[in-house]
């Protein structure tokens, strides 16, 4: 086959790809004929966006890069117009083979499937190759279009880079964030606020607002996918074990980092939602809050199962062969910071769902096969590992420094046996294990996140107890542990309830004196004396549903509790537990901490979808009292 001369090399291999898709006549079909063939093959389900270029052999090479960049970027198909001003019938034919179909009549949402009807067209090309006549007829035949022509092929790569690879945030841009992120929720108490300086930018002061989908996002307006075969119970569950956010976020000079059960991880740009860059897919579900520091971002994979020969195992031993969680593959994965590369990787037995810790440029993480792992933060190289006598399901590392030693005890808590347990940071060597006496129902401590304060010495903790199988209720008792010994302090508990479906606890804050946490069994969150664990009030989540609310941590921000919880995120008082203001921005949220930075609240959803919004939105006193 002879290629002119003039003929780019993209276009040259544009032929040679579609040589094998000749006529019957045995012609060879035209570049743009080839790429509307592949397109349609690669495509069959169709696609939600098409990227459109000039098939005319004497344009600029840079549109053909422009456009293949931006296609990698969306996962869409490139076709090419037969000329600067025709679409050409093979690329028209082909648009309308690319349009979604609506193949379910009775419109159940499910998760990575596009919405039903034509794609949306990017005209990718320098004004001279491709027309603005194009642009009419596109819209006139039913298409959205985003126009990307720009006057010259160096404007036009600019413009695409911008949405390709977009400049990374400089933390002096971003003076209100913090500088690392070492532990779920950001620090030892679980209360991720970060007051902004006279000198920040109005956009850190004053709050933005933004909402970015993720790859498996549904529509945060519709209902949750399996609606109707699992109902409000069960549905909600499936989605955050499976689909979305099921914690929350993590934000760190300018960027918003988040990991999702689509198994990827997402760096956003804090300011404005922007895809900074993506990596994935991942071995398994990422069900954890990033760690970010010592220039990676450390994420674990894994998933909620049990194989059933595990079980079987357990229960033919009457209880004593230690049981594994985790139904198919887990590991650790450290990416560069700013680029999204992977640097290392280590994998597990067990399930690794929950996040790991990050003291001392180690890394701690425990996982579902019943151990404990210390490795080098920039390397992944192991440093040790230590058998903790019981399976950890999501209860993600924390950690105490000794003020006296400077020694450091890795935390975590455990299911079967249900402990707490501390651990030497240096020789991993079990330092102590508190089982409680308390009478801990189904998978207890190894399913909870400890919660520290560094200052008063103190471990707090939380389970569900005193399963009533007749009734199918349960009690949530927390629990205070001095963090030298781990003798118990004082246990309360808050109140009987329906068993909730899954991650049956909520994840604890200290601040001032007082602990915070929700009880999924009551839909309630509560209040806490630090010292006495007297009940100082209560505040009921309404309309929570069967699944129950009261997961995830709140956050202290000027003298208001923020919670999210069920569909809502909450502004409440922190002294009386009065509602002061509240707000519904689309999806569900699980086991999710909000994150504040100065005036705007960061958070992901179980709809897979990573949120901004202004604090201003829940409460509007926050913006006008000066807070």
């Amino acid at each position: 086959m002879k290629v002119g001369r003039k003929w780019s090399a993209v276009a040259a291999a544009g032929v040679l790809l579609g040589a094998g898709m000749a006529s019957a006549a045995g012609e060879v079909p035209t570049t743009a004929t080839s790429a509307a063939q592949m397109a349609v093959r690669m495509f069959p389900s169709g696609s939600s966006a098409v990227i459109l270029c000039s098939g005319d052999p004497k344009s600029e090479r840079s549109d053909l890069v422009a456009g293949q960049a931006l296609a990698a970027y969306l996962s869409a198909p490139l076709l090419l117009t037969q000329s600067a001003v025709e679409l050409g019938p093979n690329t028209l034919q082909s648009l309308s083979q690319l349009s979604v179909p609506d193949a379910n009549p009775i419109g159940d949402v499910q998760p990575y499937q596009p919405a039903p009807g034509k794609p949306k067209v990017y005209l990718v090309g320098t004004k001279d190759s491709l027309s603005g006549s194009l642009v009419n007829q596109l819209e006139s035949l039913g298409y959205a279009v985003q126009d990307l022509r720009t006057d010259s092929a160096s404007a036009l790569l600019s413009e695409v880079q911008n949405i390709v690879a977009p400049p990374f945030p400089s933390p002096s841009d971003a003076p209100g964030f913090p500088g690392k992120w070492t532990t779920y929720a950001g620090d030892q108490a679980h209360n991720p606020f970060y007051p902004v300086p006279d000198s920040a930018p109005s956009w850190e002061k004053e709050g933005v607002m933004w909402n970015f989908p993720e790859k498996a996002a549904v529509p945060l307006s519709q209902e949750f996918p399996d609606l109707r075969q699992l109902g409000m119970r069960g549905a909600p569950v499936k989605m955050t074990q499976s689909l979305g956010n099921a914690c929350g976020v993590t934000a760190v000079d300018g960027v918003i980092y988040a990991e999702s059960d689509d198994a990827h991880l997402y760096a956003l740009d804090a300011k404005t939602g922007q895809l900074l860059w993506q990596a994935g897919p991942t071995v398994n579900a990422l069900m954890g809050n990033p760690i970010v520091g010592d220039g990676l971002v450390y994420v674990t994979a894994g998933d909620t199962g049990f194989s059933f020969s595990q079980v079987l195992k357990f229960m033919l031993s009457q209880g004593k062969m230690q049981l594994v969680r985790g139904l198919t593959y887990s590991a650790i994965y450290a990416y560069d910071q700013k680029s999204g590369r992977l640097v290392w990787r280590q994998d597990f037995q067990g399930n690794a769902m929950p996040s790991p810790a990050l003291v001392d440029h180690a890394v701690y993480e425990a996982t579902g096969d019943g151990h404990l792992y210390a490795f080098d933060s920039k390397t992944g190289k192991s440093l040790w590992t230590t058998d903790l006598g019981g399976f950890d399901s999501m209860s993600s590392t924390n950690y105490w420094r000794d003020p006296e030693t400077g020694r450091v005890e890795i935390i975590v808590g455990v299911s079967d046996a249900n402990n707490v347990v501390a651990v030497d940071a240096q020789t991993g060597k079990v330092l102590w294990k508190q089982p409680t006496t308390l009478n801990i129902f189904n998978t207890g401590m190894g399913d909870n996140t400890p919660t520290v304060d560094q200052e008063n010495g103190l471990v707090f903790q939380d389970s569900v107890v005193d399963n009533d199988p007749k009734t199918n209720t349960v009690d949530l008792a927390i629990y205070a542990m001095d963090a030298r010994t781990g003798k118990m302090v004082w246990s309360t508990k808050l109140g009987r309830g329906s068993s909730p479906p899954a991650y049956k606890a909520g994840v604890a804050m200290v601040h001032d004196g007082v602990v915070y946490v929700g009880s999924p069994a009551t839909s309630r969150y509560y209040a806490l004396d630090e010292k006495t664990g007297h009940v100082l009030w209560t505040f009921h989540f309404q309309n929570s549903g069967p699944a129950g609310a009261g997961r995830g941590s709140a956050v202290y921000a000027y003298d208001r509790l923020w919670v999210a919880a069920g569909p809502k995120v909450y502004a409440l008082d922190p002294k009386t537990g009065k509602e002061l203001g509240s707000y519904e921005p689309g999806g569900r949220f699980g086991i999710v901490n909000p994150v504040i930075v100065g005036k705007t609240m960061y958070l992901g959803n179980s709809y897979d979808w990573i949120q901004a919004i202004p604090l201003s939105k829940i409460d509007p006193t926050v913006q006008s009292s000066g807070a």
